[in-house]
Order: structure tokens, then sequence, then C-alpha cells
């Protein structure tokens, strides 16, 4: 056998050595492969972070002590882990992954915009995912009240934060691009669809306030590496740094996507024409800058009134009217076209709807708690909003897997699997969330530990209503499950057709469609008449 023979024998006669399956996804830069991987990898933080706070509102039951963890700071470690795992490992990357997959179909673009980068973004953040959720299981976190964590292992928690927020912002850098750069002829920038605008909104936010978390974290993890740590890196001063990316008015720019998968979502279900398109475009603007929090960080508070007034404002005067401009707006899409939707209306537009009515609870309730005289700032409220809010944006992100997943998967899943799914979320999320609005206006602490005094009135309805938040955590958490199996099932489910829904943008055309608006497709069933 000569060396030409030899090689050919090798590579299968075809002069190259396929790549194995692991290869081939690590190495992929397919948008869809990309977006899948974000997708799967969120649902998995999922659990980790709703198991997090399962644990959490369980030792809360014993407000008199320590029972579940070995102290009061064990039991910071896992509730810290809850609020980042649930953002930053969580909800925010299965939107992202949406993103991924859809945007570019959605304005017609071939690919991602660097494409390479995209998936680079994708493995910083598993890596930073991983590495976070290490440190935060070998007794780091992002530090303690007590100061009874590792040092080492906290510096491998803001290690792996810091790499986790360079994934997104790599991420997001990508899809912003796609939407600005990538789109075809005829598709101006008031003809991008409300899900991609969103994103580009949200996603120049993010690439705004992100560095300066990053930045937060650079601090606490140079001063923690001195010996001792002068302010920024000890213990009981990390989190005060990092918290103000975890609730409002923060929360709405991670939450925006929501109100675009909504506006794509429910216009075609109801075979309706959305009349306000580029109204929305402008209020949907303005909620991403409302949403800009790094201005609110309580570490750097100078004990003025100043930042609390201007979150008063931001919340009562421009967020929830700016919201309930948009709920509004499809509320009378959805009314007029509430004779299309039969019987049993689809899945993602009852899950579209009830993620609309979770954000409105949550900019109420911001409003309500940024209320200087009622001294909400540090009870349990603040969580309260942070669950209606991230909350809303997982039940759409749920939504938007069962709206676009025949397209990105190409295989079909059962949709009451994920209907019944996303109702166990959203119940669960009213159940954390109204017992713990409830308890903040009777003195319970956002943070308790076995601190009495933070307990607010533990032999009262204090207690009653932590018993609902654990119940609320279990069903969020099941509903998590439920969602993640349908997944599973799509994986396993018959071939889709490529537009199952009678979509009105480009992601669901088959051929080469004009663009003449913001619904293209809609444009040529009008043409003949469909």
């Amino acid at each position: 056998m000569t060396m030409s023979e030899t090689a050919a024998d090798t590579t299968g006669g075809a002069g190259v050595v396929p790549p194995t399956s692991l290869e081939a996804a690590v190495t992929t830069t397919d948008h869809l492969v990309v977006g899948r991987a974000w997708i799967a990898s969120g649902a998995l933080f999922l659990v980790v972070s709703l198991l997090a706070g399962l644990l959490a509102n369980l030792e809360r039951l014993d407000l008199a002590g320590v029972g579940l963890f070995g102290s009061a700071d064990e039991f910071f470690q896992f509730w810290s882990a809850h609020r980042v795992g649930f953002v930053l490992l969580a909800v925010v990357p299965v939107i992202v992954g949406l993103a991924t997959a859809v945007v570019p179909l959605q304005v017609g673009a071939t690919s991602i915009v660097f494409p390479r980068a995209a998936a680079l973004g994708f493995w910083t953040w598993l890596l930073g995912a991983v590495l976070t959720v290490t440190g935060f299981l070998i007794d780091g976190g992002l530090g303690t009240p007590g100061s009874g964590s590792q040092r080492q292992a906290v510096a491998l928690t803001l290690v792996g934060l810091l790499m986790v927020i360079g994934g997104i912002c790599v991420a997001s850098l990508c899809i912003v691009t796609t939407v600005a750069a990538g789109r075809p002829s005829g598709m101006s920038l008031d003809r991008v669809p409300l899900f991609s605008w969103t994103l580009l909104v949200a996603g120049t936010i993010w690439l705004a306030t992100l560095p300066v978390l990053a930045a937060n974290a650079v601090l606490a993890y140079v001063d923690l590496r001195g010996r001792p740590a002068v302010g920024f890196g000890a213990e009981d001063a990390i989190w005060e740094q990092l918290s103000w990316a975890f609730t409002h008015p923060q929360v709405y720019v991670f939450a925006l996507p929501l109100l675009g998968i909504a506006a794509d979502v429910i216009p075609v279900a109801a075979r309706r024409r959305l009349p306000s398109h580029n109204a929305l475009l402008v209020v949907t603007g303005l909620i991403g800058v409302v949403g800009f929090g790094a201005y609110a960080q309580p570490a750097f508070d100078l004990s003025t009134p100043v930042m609390t007034q201007a979150l008063y404002v931001v919340e009562a005067f421009l967020a929830v009217p700016l919201v309930l401009l948009v709920v509004g707006a499809l509320a009378g899409t959805l009314r007029r076209g509430a004779g299309n939707l039969g019987a049993r209306p689809p899945a993602p537009v009852v899950l579209a709807v009830l993620s609309l009515l979770l954000l409105v609870a949550g900019t109420v309730v911001g409003a309500i708690r940024a209320v200087s005289p009622l001294d909400l700032l540090d009870r349990s409220t603040t969580g309260a909003q942070m669950t209606f809010t991230m909350g809303a944006a997982l039940v759409a992100a749920m939504a938007g897997t069962l709206w676009w997943g025949d397209r990105t998967m190409g295989r079909v899943a059962p949709q009451g699997m994920g209907l019944v799914g996303g109702l166990l979320a959203t119940l669960g999320v009213v159940l954390v969330a109204v017992p713990d609005t409830l308890s903040g206006f009777m003195g319970l602490s956002d943070f308790t530990g076995a601190d009495l005094a933070a307990a607010g009135d533990p032999g009262g309805a204090v207690g009653a209503l932590n018993a609902v938040a654990v119940v609320g955590s279990l069903l969020l958490l099941l509903g998590a499950v439920g969602w993640i199996a349908t997944g599973v099932r799509r994986m396993k489910g018959a071939e889709a057709s490529p537009d199952p829904w009678g979509g009105h943008t480009l992601e669901w055309a088959t051929g080469p469609v004009e663009v003449t608006s913001e619904r293209p497709l809609l444009d040529a069933m009008d043409e003949v008449g469909a």
C-alpha cells in the first residue's frame, strides 16, 4: 500500500477526517446551535438557582435560628446564590439563547454577525457559570455578613462572575450588531420586529451597565487579595456593591425582551396587525433607558435622599406608565382578534399574557417600594420585586421557546406540557412574590439570617406568609422541570413544518420576501387576499 492509499484509507477516502460530535459541538459557529446551547445551559442553571431559592425559603420557616444551614453565613451564601443564579445564570442566558437563534432569522441576516465571537461568548459564560457555582458551593460566594466564608473561594466566585459578565457582553455585542448592521434592503430600523428591537435596546443597556458590575467585582477582588481588605473586598461589603444588578431598576432592562416576545406572539395568534408598532418602538426604548440601574448603588450612596427620590421618579412616573402603555396596546390587539384564538388559545399566547401581568405587578411593587416614608428599600419587598420581574421574564422565555422552538429545533413538542410548566411557574412566582411583598410591610428584612430584629413579627402572619413562599418556590421549580421536559421531548419529536403559526416576520419565510413593513409575510398574505 502506498502512502497516498494509506492517507485515503484513514480519512475515509474524502481527504479530511470528519470531526466527532463533541468536536463539532465545541467548534460550531452556527447561531442556531449556539443559541440552543445557551438555552439548554441556562435551563440547567435555572434548576440549580431555584433549588438554592427553595432551601433559602425553607430556612425562613424558622426565623428564630438557623437550622437547615450550619450558620447564618451559609444561609446568606445560598440566598445570594439564588439571586445571582436566577438572573445571570438562568433567565438572561435563556433570553440570550433565544436571541442568538431567532434574531438573525428575524432581521433577514444570513447568520449572526461575528459568529466566532458569539460562540466564544457562550463558552466564556459557561466556564464562568461553573466557576461561580463552584465558588458558592465551596464556602465562597460574594462574601458573608459574618466574614465566615473562605477567602480563596470568594475570589473564585468573583472570577467566575467576571467571566459570566464577559460572556453575556460578547454575545450581546453580536446580537446588537446583527440588528444594527445585518438587516437586508428594505428593513429600516423602524421595520425591525419588536423582539429584535427589544434585544437591540436591552443589549445596548447591558453593554453599558454590566461593565459597571464587572468594575465593582474587580474592586472587590483586588481589595480581597490584599492583607487585610481595606473596604471594597471586605466580606460584609461585597454584596452591597453588587446587589444593585439584582433589583430595580436594573431588572427591568434584563426583562425588557419579554415585551418583544409578547408583541411578536400576540398579533400572529390574533391574526391582527399591531397598529402601534412605531409607538411601541419608542416606548420600549424608553423602558430600556429607565432600566439603566448602575446609578442605584447603595454602597456608594452618601446617606442623602437623592437616590431614593430618583428611584421613586423612575418607578412611579416612568416605569409603571410605560409598561402599561405596552400592555394596553397588546391587550387591544388581543381583544380585536379574540375570535381567532379559538376555545383553547395557543400555549405561547397564554404564557405571554401572564408574563405581561407579572411585569405590571413587578413595576407596581417597585413603585411602592421606592416610596420613602414606607421604608421598604431593605425589606423583603426588594426580593418580591425581583421575583415578579425576573419571573415574568422567565415565563416569557418559556413562551418564546414554545413559539420559536419548531423553527430553531426543526422538531415539534407537546404544547400542553409546556403550558402546564409555564402555569406552574407563574403560580410559583405569585406565591413567592406576594407573601414577600406583604411581609415587607410587616418588617421582614430582605435578608433575615438568624436575627430576630430583622424578622418582623415571626410569631404572627410573617411565619405563615413564609410558608406560602415555600410552596411557591416548589411550584416554580416544578414548572421549570416541566418546561425542560418539553425541550427534551422536542428533541425526539416529529419534523416540524416551516411555519406552524402563520407568522408575520422573516424567520417564518420559506423563500425570498420583499420587506415592505415590519410584518412582511403579513403584507404578502394581504396582497393575495389570504
